[in-house]
Order: structure tokens, then sequence, then C-alpha cells
């Protein structure tokens, strides 16, 4: 008895039908063409991709939220980049090939319906700014365009060369000696279409500034990861081509779509177009873009609109009745957000003392501001989006310059203490009234009737009695795996991601147990925990997570190192933050934000500064903050993580190679990571805040139906939207596993062959399969699936 217990034991751990999980793929392989290969020997009958070529396409932030009439003021430059890989897929058991200008080939990309901005669409190089300093805005190439970018800079290209000997009169800055082609992006890039850049192994588009520290010049900024093609920084709008009418004055909510559809095509690099059964190897992406919604509170009846009237306020109630008094085709919408930016731009100057209104016209036709010009938020506010790490910006004109707190912080701070706007739950609905809301359905962009909305037209929450989650719109809500009910097992969850699946997903309002998901809001994420995860860690090994880290130990362990062992605080404070009478976790989160460290600082005998890693024994600790006016924020140390609450080796990569972007043992952020060899992990799971699979309620409801589109391109099945299979590139075996695993333990195991992929990191991908399965076993692959199944 005992001899045939053991003998079915060890069948089941070869066949792969050990385990508390199903092996089998969550979809069918009806979409992909049955073959007869042979491996080893041995004929089995297989499934050849849908294509001979692949296409993946994403872009690296997941939402870009930004204006389009900078008239007054700009918070954040238009930059939404198109980034791709491809491959040539291993048809009939080859194996696939990823595609690179060795391979003689290029990629065309363009936005469908959407070939320019300027104009209708927005008014940004026609808005005067004094870009070289020279105290007037009448000199060639004196725009908004061209000033917001004048901190970076290049020697000789975008490869990150420095001469031998430079000095800064040999830099060439962006938007001075560099000027920027109207619709294109910063590194030149038109809107209307291209061929892309690829970026090689150390990255690409790699751009310098200076650091806040004197001696400290020449940072690199790699703007595009390895191995990426990339159209880098488009000015890209919400609004499609062929639904724009008339001058920008009469844009309306209904006008935006957020998803625009990016283009992707193959060439080959003499200008010739490549075709798969006679069409041009073509994908599709999504590129979302949206603005933030400052006119909802800031004007009409909203509640700083109020409470400015109640303070004094006038000018920006003249600003409304000037658009409305002589243009008759202004919008309603339009003239809400001119009225908007005044607001902002007279509550700023009473509360900070600044000038920015000083030669403001209400009768003016043009450049309402005067000789001030548009205001620039990051003239002051160091901000690491831009890549503007001092404070004040050394090339900024205008308007009398202060250093002033990171931007994100100012901003998030502000809001969170003057309209906390908790749910019903205590979570803050801020992020989403504040952070992009539109819907790519026209009915739906209507604040008044849209019940999903999370606030009305004037800025007043509908969710403060209810949960936020069952609301809708914007760049997370209603759209995100995260937040999608219909998500299944495996989650591949750490003990943290557990505590967050039953503490928070599985939980109404209340804090009541409920059976279905509601999932996660934006604080679960951007929190004191994921900061103090960051702090703790010193890893040796970061896929195996060896070395220091809380990220595999117990949630008991880890409320002890993050809250002394108090969960309550741990809970409300830390990981679900809470506003109540007491206490306000998310004002805290800015207010009180305490950076991590970046280097350490070591004078060596001879007097001569010396910047060491982070982790070194000696000299004395740099914070984020000394180094740049933006702190840590949007950079790795502050960022969320997906080892956060996934279990390894379901993570990112090491830090490092992205300096000071990310930094060396500690995770890089997400849009730099790579598994499965050279694959970029957004390739298979699309962008931050969009991951497959999307949220789909059908046609009319769905927030985001671009995305949902987007995954069905690789669907083995034509339903299946969850992250790409390896049927996308590979031939594959009737389990859904690659058949250049036939023979090992893992050919009849979906899902330990999806941790198998995630274990292999750049240079695996030369192993021999051998080789390959004698570094990440079976049976540790197996282990993990089943410990990290939901």
């Amino acid at each position: 008895m005992k001899k045939a217990i053991s003998f079915a034991l060890v069948c089941g751990i070869i066949s792969g039908s050990y385990g508390g999980y199903p092996e089998e793929p969550p979809f069918s392989l009806k979409n992909l063409k049955p073959v007869k290969i042979e491996v080893g020997g041995k004929e089995i009958q297989a499934y050849s991709p849908q294509h001979q070529y692949t296409i993946f396409i994403n872009y690296e932030l997941g939402m870009h939220c930004v204006g389009f009439d900078m008239s007054y003021c700009c918070v954040i430059p238009p930059y939404n980049s198109i980034q791709a890989q491809a491959f040539k897929c291993g048809t009939d058991g080859k194996l696939p090939q990823m595609l690179t200008p060795d391979d003689k080939f290029r990629l065309y990309y363009y936005v469908k319906d959407n070939s320019y901005s300027e104009g209708n669409k927005m008014r940004y190089w026609q808005i005067p700014k004094d870009v070289n300093q020279d105290s007037d805005m009448n000199d060639p190439g004196d725009n908004l365009a061209n000033y917001v970018w004048t901190h970076l800079f290049i020697y000789k290209d975008l490869e990150g060369t420095i001469p031998e000997n430079w000095s800064e009169d040999n830099r060439l800055r962006i938007g001075r000696e560099i000027q920027i082609p109207v619709d294109a992006g910063p590194s030149g890039k038109p809107l209307s279409g291209g061929f892309m850049e690829f970026a090689g192994r150390k990255g690409g588009n790699i751009v310098f500034t200076d650091s806040q520290i004197p001696q400290v010049k020449n940072v690199p900024l790699v703007l595009t990861a390895s191995y990426i093609w990339d159209a880098l920084g488009l000015p890209l709008t919400a609004f499609n081509d062929s639904r724009r009418k008339g001058t920008i004055r009469s844009i309306t909510n209904k006008d935006f779509q957020p998803y625009q559809v990016s283009v992707v095509e193959l060439y080959r690099d003499d200008g010739r177009p490549v075709y798969d059964n006679g069409k041009i190897v073509s994908f599709f992406g999504t590129n979302p873009v949206d603005i933030p919604n400052c006119y909802t509170c800031h004007s009409g009846e909203g509640i700083a609109a109020r409470l400015s009237r109640n303070k004094g306020l006038k000018l920006f109630d003249k600003e409304y009745s000037y658009w409305k008094k002589n243009y008759p085709d202004i919008s309603e919408f339009m003239a809400r957000q001119a009225q908007a930016s005044i607001n902002i731009l007279e509550l700023h100057d009473r509360k900070y003392k600044t000038d920015f209104l000083r030669e403001y016209n209400p009768e003016a036709p043009t450049n309402r501001l005067g000789s001030v010009g548009a205001v620039y938020c990051a003239d002051c506010h160091g901000d690491n989006i831009s890549g503007n790490l001092q404070s004040p910006r050394p090339t900024a004109s205008g308007y009398k310059l202060v250093k002033a707190k990171p931007l994100t912080e100012a901003i998030h701070a502000r809001h969170a203490i003057a309209v906390p706007m908790p749910d019903g739950a205590g979570r803050t609905q801020n992020c989403q009234a504040c952070h992009p809301t539109h819907w790519q359905s026209e009915e739906m962009n209507d604040f008044a009737t849209n019940p999903f909305q999370i606030i009305d037209e004037e800025g007043n929450p509908r969710f403060s009695e209810k949960d936020q989650r069952i609301a809708g719109g914007g760049c997370y809500l209603r759209r995100d795996a995260h937040t999608n009910p219909d998500v299944k097992p495996p989650f591949f969850l750490n003990s943290i991601g557990k505590w967050f699946l039953e503490n928070v997903s599985k939980r109404d309002e209340k804090g009541r147990k409920i059976k279905e998901i509601r999932g996660l809001t934006c604080t679960n994420c951007h929190n004191f925990l994921t900061q103090e995860l960051y702090r703790y860690d010193n890893l040796e090994d970061p896929v195996l997570q060896k070395g220091k880290t809380l990220r595999n130990k117990s949630i008991q362990e880890v409320i002890k190192a993050v809250a002394g062992g108090d969960e309550n605080r741990f809970r409300d404070y830390f990981a679900d933050p809470k506003i109540t009478k007491d206490q306000n976790p998310v004002y805290d989160f800015y207010k009180k934000h305490r950076p991590a460290v970046i280097v350490k600082a070591h004078t060596d005998k001879d007097g001569n500064l010396e910047l060491l890693p982070w982790f070194s024994e000696k000299g004395k600790p740099v914070s984020y903050r000394d180094a740049s006016a933006g702190s840590d924020w949007w950079l790795s140390a502050s960022e969320p993580h997906c080892a956060d609450c996934h279990i390894a080796p379901f993570v990112e990569s090491e830090g490092g190679r992205y300096f000071p972007i990310d930094q060396p043992r500690k995770y890089s952020l997400y849009r730099y990571s790579k598994a499965h060899g050279l694959i970029a992990c957004q390739t298979c799971h699309e962008s931050p805040h969009g991951l497959y699979p999307v949220r789909y309620e059908g046609e009319e409801r769905t927030v985001d139906l671009t995305t949902h589109r987007q995954a069905l391109q690789f669907s083995p099945d034509g339903k299946y939207t969850g992250p790409v299979t390896c049927a996308a590139c590979h031939t594959v075996n009737s389990k859904g596993v690659p058949v250049q695993l036939t023979g090992t333990p893992y050919e009849n195991d979906y899902w330990a062959s999806v941790v198998l992929i995630h274990f292999m990191r750049e240079g695996d991908q030369k192993l021999s399969i051998e080789e390959l399965i004698k570094k990440y076993p079976y049976k540790k692959s197996r282990e993990i699936v089943e410990k990290g199944w939901d």
C-alpha cells in the first residue's frame, strides 16, 4: 500500500497533477492553428501562434493627467510615449525571436484619428514665454512648449555621451538650442507618426539635468528602458481629429476620448512594410490621456470658488464673464476652465504672496497675464516627473522665484487637508475627484447624469455614505485589474497581498465580509506601507528575495516592523488609510514624508567628495530631498511595487541600472523591469492602472474599451483578456505550455510554467532547457503556485 501511494505521488509530481490548484489554463486554444510537431524524437499535438509577428504596445505611466489649454498655467507638460516590443513568433515549434534594428526591421507608429494637437485641441506652442531669459517674449522659439524643458540638456546625442572636457557652455538645452517642433515631443518625434527609436542595453533617450548638490551635475535620466522601441513624449490630447470641430473654445466634457488608440506597424529597414496573410503587420495599443478636473471645484459654484468669493476674491468671476460676453462659441466647460485657472492663481497669490496676476487684464484678447506669461509650477516646485531636480528652476523667468516644496507634496497635501472627502469607509475620494474621470462613452461623460461619476459637476462627492470602489471613471477605479470584480485566481500573493485581499478587497464600506471582490483604491498602494517596505529592503537577490526584506515575512512580522505590532494602526494608517476626526493619514503621507537615502557622502583625506552607494558602511547619508527638489516622489523609493503584495518571482527587477530613478539592492520601477529574459513586464501585463484584465461591463458602461480590445488581439480563444499568454509567441501544447518544455515536469502544468518565465531574467533566455530547469526546478515553481494562489 505504501509503495502504491509513493508511486502515485511520484507520478503526480512528474505529471503536474499534484497540488491544490487546477493545472488547466484559464482559456481554450480554439483560435490557434493545430499542428503536429516533433520534439525530442516524439511527435506531439501542438498549436501554433495566430500571427507570424506580434507587436505589444504600451505607455509607461498608465494615465497622463495634463491640461490642454495652458494659456494661464502648466502643471505638467504634455508627454505621452508609445512604447513597444516586437517578436517573430515561434510558429511550428520554433523559438520566438525579439526584433531589433540588427534584424533589419523598423517600427512605424501613429495615433488613430489623432494626428495633431495645437490649434483647436491645444494651446501650448502659441503661448508666449521668455525661453532665453532676455526679458522679452518675442524671439523665435519663445513659447511655453520650449520653455518647460530647458532644464534638460545633452552634449552630443541621446545616448548619454559626455565630452571629456565638458563645460556648461557646451550644453545643448532642450527648448533653446534644440527647439521643439509644433505637435512634436521633446525628442522631436511628431504626433502625426514616424519611425520609433530602439533603446539598447543601456536604455535610450538619455538626457541630463543638474541636482540640488552644487558638485553633482550631469545627472543622467534614462527616459526609455532597455530593449524598448519608443516614440517619446508626444503632445497627445484626448480629442480625436474627426470629432474636433470649431475652435478650442467649443470643447465640452463630451468631446473627451481618454483612451487613445496607438498603432504600430512592422517595416523592413529599406522602408517596405511587412505583410502577414496579405495584411501589413499592425497592432494597436492604449495611450491614456486626460485632464485634471480642477474646474469642478475652482469655478462655477464649486467648493473652492464659493470659498474664494467669501474671501473677497473677484478676478476669477471677471474671467468667466469676459469669455461668456465676448465669444458666442464658448462652451460652459471652457468658460469654467478659464475661470478655474484664474481662481487657482488668485488663491496662490493670496495665500503664498506670489504675484502671478500682477499684470492680469480681464479685457485683454490675448496674453491676459502680460509679461508674466503662463505660470509653470515646476519653476519653483521641484518635479521628478519632468526631470526638474532644482528649486528654483535655473532657466525660469517671468516672476519672482522661491524655493518651494516638491510639486506633488504641495498639491496633494493642500487638497488632502482642505477637502479630504472621505467615503463611507473613510477612504479619500480626492484621488478620483481630481485625477482624470472621463470615460470613452460620450453619455457617461455628463457629470450631472452619470451615477458612477465620483463627483458631480460642482465637485461635490457622491460616495460620502457609500463605497467609492463602486464608483467609476478615471485612471483607476472601474478599470484596472486590481479593481476588477471578475478577476480570478491565481493572484500569487505574499502575506501582505493576502491581508489586502481579506481585509480590503473582500470587505464593504462598513468592514463587513463580502463574497465578491471590490478591489483596492489608490491609497492602498500610494501609502506609508509602500515606503516602509522599500526602506527596509537590502536585497542580495531580488528575484529569490535573498537578503534583508519584509516582503517574504508573515503579516505579523510586517505589522510589528511597520506599526510596532499595532494591528489597528497598521490597517487604518499605513495600509488602508482612513480619514477620521482624529487622523488624516493621506495628508500626513505628503506633509510628513521622510525621503529615502539616495547615497552616502564621504570626504577623502584630500577633501574630495566621494558619493558611495546608499548601503555603504562609511559616509554620511544623503536623502533624495538633499539631491532633488522633487524629493523621491515618482521615483522607485516612493512608488508602489508589485513586490509589495505579490510573491517572488512576481516582482520587479533590481534597481541601479537607471540610477537615480532606482537604486541597487532595491526594487526598480515596474516600467523599467524585465522577466522572461528581456521581455518588459508591461509587454505582457500592460501599463500601470490599466493592467490586464481591465474591467469589462459591456460596450456602453466600460470605462476603457480600448485596453479590453487590445488584450483580445493576443487572446488564444477570443475571450480571454488576462495577461498575455505563452501562445501569443510560442507554439504550445494542449495545456498552453511552450513545446520547448516537452519532456520536463513543466509540460503539463500551465501555472508552474508561468512561474518559470517570471523567474527567468536577463541572460536566462540563453540557457539550454536542461540548464534552465536545473536553475529553476519544477518543485520550487509548484510550491510557489500553491503558496500564492489567491
